[in-house]
């Protein structure tokens, strides 16, 4: 019989780990908003309604003339170069690999297109342009290897004829006078201007300018503008046949150039600033922009009513109303860069940035929103800790910090006279805190942050980046050169740990509990399951980490460019999410609700929650309104250690399902949330519990009921 329950057992745990295969997540932007990553083309179809497209499948519209950007679905992460509108349902996007695609609804669903491919290199072609006369007519630049080549299509993309460039090599944008006349500009130690005059079947190199062109507009069929490096432009009046250079006082690269009128003309690029004129283009100004300067601009474009829209890095997309007097963004809590974030609860959590300047953000809807509570302090910050949802520390540059109210005011409760920099703080109760930092110094608390002694952990390493305590004696410490102690009374002594990093910094220590622990380090992830006794290095992707996390089986570690990987099986294995951002990440926080939030460079932050812990509608009643509620029986039951739990509610309401241990002792809360009426299907991955009988309760609207399962290991 003990044979037949343990065949029975392993086919239980085989099935569990067939359903629980690693998926991707679904990353979403909480700052900036609607997202962060880089654009490359903008196009408006009116006034207001306005398309841009960028990296990792970003496409953005607006109906409101750029005042708000909603992030249209894609379902590829690759990076978009090109976009062109002809009409508000109609466009086309390109990007590397001779990418082209369509949508013919205003961009909720896209197709792909095929361009040629006469031989095996033409796949690899970047769409650096494309540019839609009507909604069938319209060309597209491609470039790859010294080599550029112009594509037309008459239906719309479905099918296209290759053209000659007239001896140009290096193409960047496109301009259509009409359906006759164009030109692309382009060049690398030289400009090149080439022209068309019977609707791109033929193209003729007119001219070559001293400096590389970019950017291309033409008022009329005569007279027209090219954006150059160093703040070059150029001007024709004769067709494309003549140009002259004009003066301008700018070193930008004019990737953008747009006229509003005959004489007033804007060009946008690195920085900053931009160059206007209002002479017809004769002489140039730089103006400042008056926002971020981390940010390049890479596509602008004038509407018919004269609002100047520009688009370019980092999600930066701005406009002006007042002919470029003044510019206004798109709203972030924050640019600089993040360096932790903790929850108090699953609402109410803090985000601190460090690295060069600093700030204090708080969240108290799961990091939808977030809200800036800095005044005064702008020094960069690095460590939190929270004891309840009133009373908390940070730590950073020279100072610690104390709040009593939620953070709506802050005081210093220790001040360093050598400065020092604090990497991070952790209070094990109301009293009792400490804090790390350069010169491998240690700060204990037993008052509350009144008073401070001050100590010396060893290690090979002059600054400590993270602490970590599972009960009031038992602490982890980690920081450069390999640094990783331990202390079993309450930070009196430490005694070294051996991580096979080599002399890599230790950049975070984590524990799930008193024996199990993770390590992010320059060298990859280490796990030990005896109290920091011993570690091994987990099989991660190749390269560094600036943070793990986890909840159980779950975990995450995030990276420099924006890499983030995951486990759902204690780091036996581990897979790279999809691209995100390019952003490096360095705070990282698994919360309760089971969302997971990360942040990282100028305010990046982003959250998710794993695919595989998602309440979804129960299968094949997605439809189906219940009639009355229910609670079902688990499945698999007995289970290891995971096991499936349906329920069903004939009306919307919050939703609460608790699990207890056999003595009534509550140990974990599954659900907690507000829901419409429908069949939903909750997950429980009981890895961290032992076997033993559990119940579990729901409790809505009035409707409560108990089931009873079982966990067999």
């Amino acid at each position: 019989m003990k044979s037949i329950i343990k065949i029975l057992t392993i086919i239980l745990f085989l099935t569990t780990l067939l359903t629980y295969s690693q998926q991707p997540d679904n990353w979403q932007w909480m700052n900036p908003k609607p997202q962060g990553n880089s654009l490359n083309a903008l196009d408006f179809v009116s006034d207001n309604v306005g398309y841009a497209a960028g990296i990792f499948g970003s496409v953005l519209k607006t109906t409101d003339a750029g005042i708000n950007w909603t992030k249209l679905p894609t379902n590829i992460s690759k990076n978009f170069l090109s976009m062109s509108f002809p009409n508000e349902n109609t466009g086309y996007i390109g990007g590397g690999n001779q990418l082209m695609m369509k949508t013919t609804d205003a961009g909720n669903t896209w197709s792909n297109l095929q361009l040629p491919v006469q031989e095996p290199m033409d796949t690899m072609f970047y769409v650096l342009d494309i540019k839609f006369l009507t909604a069938n007519t319209g060309y597209a630049l491609g470039f790859f290897l010294m080599e550029s080549k112009i594509w037309k299509t008459t239906n719309g993309g479905l099918n296209w004829t290759v053209h000659t460039t007239g001896g140009a090599n290096y193409l960047k944008e496109l301009f259509f006078i009409d359906e006759n006349n164009g030109f692309a500009v382009g060049g690398s130690f030289v400009g090149e201007v080439i022209k068309t005059t019977n609707g791109g079947l033929n193209w003729a190199l007119v001219y070559n300018s001293d400096y590389a062109l970019i950017s291309v507009y033409f008022l009329n069929l005569s007279t027209g503008f090219a954006g150059a490096e160093n703040g070059r432009v150029y001007k024709t009046t004769d067709a494309g046949n003549t140009w002259n250079s004009m003066w301008s006082p700018s070193s930008l690269d004019i990737n953008a150039i747009e006229f509003v009128n005959a004489n007033t003309g804007f060009g946008f690029g690195t920085g900053s600033v931009f160059v206007k004129s209002t002479n017809g283009g004769n002489n140039w100004t730089e103006e400042n922009i008056g926002l971020n300067s981390n940010r390049q601009y890479m596509d602008a474009e004038i509407t018919p009513n004269g609002t100047i829209h520009a688009i370019g890095t980092y999600g930066a997309a701005i406009r002006s109303t007042n002919a470029g007097n003044s510019f206004i963004s798109q709203p972030s809590v924050t640019e600089a860069s993040i360096s932790n974030i903790k929850f108090v609860n699953e609402q109410t959590g803090y985000a601190v940035a460090g690295f060069s300047a600093g700030d204090i953000l708080k969240t108290t809807n799961s990091g939808e929103t977030w809200v800036s509570q800095i005044s005064s302090y702008h020094t960069p910050l690095y460590g939190i800790s929270f004891l309840n949802s009133e009373t908390g520390y940070l730590a950073g540059s020279i100072n610690i910090k104390k709040t009593t109210n939620g953070g709506t005011n802050w005081v210093n409760v220790y001040t360093s006279f050598s400065n020092e920099i604090f990497g991070d703080v952790f209070f094990t109760n109301l009293n009792t805190g400490y804090a790390v930092g350069s010169y491998r110094k240690l700060l204990k608390t037993t008052n509350g942050g009144l008073n401070w002694s001050a100590s010396t952990i060893p290690g090979s390493g002059t600054f400590l980046n993270s602490i970590f305590f599972v009960n009031d004696n038992t602490g982890f410490a980690a920081g450069e050169s390999n640094t990783a102690v331990k202390t079993t009374d309450a930070g009196t002594t430490w005694s070294p740990m051996s991580i096979p990093s080599g002399s890599a910094a230790n950049n975070n220590v984590f524990f799930t509990d008193v024996n199990t622990g993770y390590m992010a380090s320059g060298a990859g992830i280490f796990k030990t399951t005896n109290s920091g006794s011993s570690w091994f290095a987990l099989n991660t992707p190749s390269g560094g980490y600036s943070n793990v996390q986890f909840r159980g089986n779950f975990g995450y570690a995030v990276a420099g460019g924006g890499k983030i990987i995951k486990s759902i099986d204690a780091g036996a294995s581990w897979f790279i999410q999809p691209t995100v951002t390019s952003n490096s990440l360095y705070a990282l926080y698994f919360n309760t609700d089971n969302f997971v939030h990360a942040g990282g460079l100028l305010g990046t932050m982003i959250k998710t929650i794993p695919t595989e812990l998602i309440m979804t509608p129960a299968a094949g009643n997605t439809n189906e309104t219940p009639e009355s509620y229910y609670l079902s029986q688990n499945y698999p039951n007995p289970f290891n250690p995971s096991t499936s739990i349906k329920f069903a509610l004939p009306k919307a309401g919050v939703v609460s399902i608790k699990i207890f241990d056999i003595t009534g002792r509550e140990i974990r809360e599954l659900v907690n949330s507000n829901y419409n009426a429908g069949n939903y299907e909750v997950k429980w991955d009981a890895n961290n519990f032992s076997s033993g009988i559990y119940f579990y309760t729901i409790k809505t609207n009035g409707f409560t009921e108990t089931k009873k399962m079982i966990l067999v290991k």
